[in-house]
């Protein structure tokens, strides 16, 4: 059984999965250049499919990500346009977005045409369409994607800036059965407030929201009082039902945009930034506890895209009424399609279902699937190609002398964050490093840190690990820890005001590869750990394969790059 999922909306993918496995995904960023573009996936699908030596009439379903499709753009999206999701464009509401964001250029474009008609023209005319709620598909993704067992009783929650008229729903779940309990509508989501305040501190909203979290470590709590006071004034849980977010203004906080520069005027951009984090801390961990006492279920995994945040993260899993946590990786939209997929299979195959759960997150094509025409067009003008017998080994070399290395080998990653396959790397305990990494190509805000990947097996030397760790800790970079006195081992991954790590652990079966990595070099400098951070330039997705590689190569400062055996110097 082949079934294919694909979310139609903000962070477009593509997603294939054969007899109950995830064996591909995809975003169309990776393609088309676009970060966290949104619209139909037209190139993701025709190369999943080329990729895959795949016809459309090898599916047996497509699934999409919504009960009813965005036809707004990415800006209507940003701004919380309250339009409904099948309103045709509206030039004039266009014009007003892009004079609110400030944001000079051409808007991304609609989808114009329902996906059917998309897939239509793709060949897929005799294909099974299916469609399910959109919070149900950030459940399912959770639920499947990371839980416990199939065995024991779950409590499942998603939260996002919205989808199909809602912005967070709880279910229980066991087995293959769900069960929902809440709902909370669009415009009641502090997924709204936060994206409102990252444009307000001259950000992009649903794109950085991270330099806010990162920059909120740097405020005094003291200093922020005030800004959450006033935050606890636009939104809470209603009193009726503590399982529900309720807006407390007159605006829904879809449209409280207008509101910030009054209520804000003159407060430092700091504490700016602490207030809105340490409320979402605390109004999302209270709803959370909620949840936990209602049901008294106290296993817990959650999706949508406000757990991206991962100081939240940290202290849900630090609450000691939670006995398991866990959070799907890249949880916001781009995901709607694994949910998608494994939602399906379980209504077509309950019984094999029950073994449903994510192993990897390195499910796109090889590094290597374009290297011979890199070596074609490059090779012996301006780059230099060097077989190596032992590429992990020259990587872990090469970190000890102090280099940095760009990782492009095996599968690509899926999703935000680089998990070793498409990954720049260094000696952690360097600090030095990180202006070098920033200057000669990340170009990253001065007060953001870069991450640690740790050995599992080292895992506990290096940070505290919540008992609602599943055994296999943060594969996947979502949650946040403290760290241990020995953090001098990976100081360049430590955030320098309050000593935590965005920190992803690395086991041989999850990734050999990059496990291969770590064990040389803790065998060349005693440290199992080694900085992590994406290999792309700013402004940039992650890099596909060898072209893409080298293209970051020749525009910025990197030295070395290694794709699959090869080495790639300038020459």
């Amino acid at each position: 059984m082949i079934l294919m999922g694909i979310n139609e909306g903000f962070n477009a993918s593509v997603v294939v999965l054969k007899d109950g496995e995830i064996i591909f995904a995809l975003q169309e960023e990776r393609l088309n250049k676009i970060k966290e573009y949104s619209g139909f996936p037209e190139q993701a699908l025709k190369f999943t499919l080329g990729y895959l030596s795949l016809k459309p009439s090898d599916i047996d379903a497509v699934c999409l990500s919504n009960l009813k499709s965005p036809t707004r753009t990415r800006d209507e999206l940003i701004i919380g346009a309250d339009v409904r999701a099948d309103a045709p464009l509206n030039p004039s509401l266009l014009t007003r977005i892009q004079r609110k964001l400030k944001q000079p250029g051409k808007p991304q474009e609609p989808l114009r045409k329902a996906p059917e008609v998309y897939l239509q023209e793709a060949g897929f005319g005799g294909v099974e369409i299916k469609r399910y709620h959109h919070h149900l598909l950030h459940a399912a993704s959770a639920y499947y994607g990371v839980r416990k067992n199939a065995q024991e009783p779950h409590l499942v929650l998603t939260l996002d800036g919205g989808g199909d008229g809602d912005c967070a729903h709880i279910y229980t779940a066991r087995g293959n059965d769900f069960t929902h309990i809440a709902t909370s509508k669009s415009g009641n989501s502090i997924g709204n407030i936060y994206s409102a305040m990252t444009h307000f501190m001259g950000m992009k909203p649903h794109e950085h929201e991270y330099k806010l979290m990162g920059l909120a470590a740097y405020a005094k709590p003291e200093y922020c009082a005030q800004v959450m006071e006033k935050l606890r004034g636009y939104l809470g849980l209603d009193p009726q039902n503590q399982l529900v977010f309720k807006h407390k203004t007159r605006e829904k906080t879809s449209f409280l945009y207008n509101r910030l520069p009054k209520d804000f005027k003159r407060i430092r951009f700091d504490n700016l930034a602490g207030g809105t984090q340490f409320f979402t801390e605390e109004l999302v961990c209270k709803w959370v506890k909620a949840a936990v006492a209602v049901t008294g279920i106290k296993n817990v995994v959650v999706a949508g895209g406000v757990f991206m945040n991962v100081k939240a993260n940290k202290i849900i899993s630090e609450d000691p009424d939670i006995a398991f946590f866990d959070v799907m990786p890249s949880c916001g939209d781009e995901t709607l399609p694994f949910g998608a997929v494994w939602y399906e299979y379980a209504l077509r195959e309950p019984k094999a279902a029950q073994n449903i759960r994510l192993k990897t997150f390195c499910l796109g094509p090889h590094a290597g699937f374009d290297l011979e025409q890199a070596k074609q067009k490059y090779e012996g003008k301006e780059l230099k190609f060097e077989k190596l017998a032992a590429p992990e080994d020259q990587i872990a070399q090469m970190m000890h002398e102090g280099k940095v290395v760009a990782r492009c080998s095996g599968p690509m990653e899926f999703g935000a964050r680089a998990l070793g396959n498409r990954s720049l790397m260094a000696d952690p305990s360097r600090q030095e490093i990180i202006p070098f990494i920033n200057k000669i190509v990340k170009k990253r805000d001065f007060w953001m840190p870069f991450a640690p990947a740790v050995l599992l097996e080292d895992a506990a030397q290096y940070i505290n690990i919540p008992k609602s760790m599943p055994p296999r800790i943060s594969p996947f970079m979502m949650h946040s820890f403290d760290t241990t006195e020995k953090r001098t081992d990976f100081i360049a991954g430590v955030h320098a005001y309050d000593l935590t790590a965005r920190a992803q652990t690395i086991d041989k079966e999850g990734s050999p590869g990059f496990w291969a990595v770590l064990k040389k070099f803790k065998s060349l400098s005693g440290k199992g750990v080694s900085l992590n951070t994406s290999f792309n330039l700013h402004g940039l997705p992650i890099v596909m394969g060898a072209m893409d590689a080298i293209h970051v190569l020749l525009n910025s400062g990197l030295e070395y790059l290694v794709v699959e055996d090869t080495l790639i110097t300038k020459i």
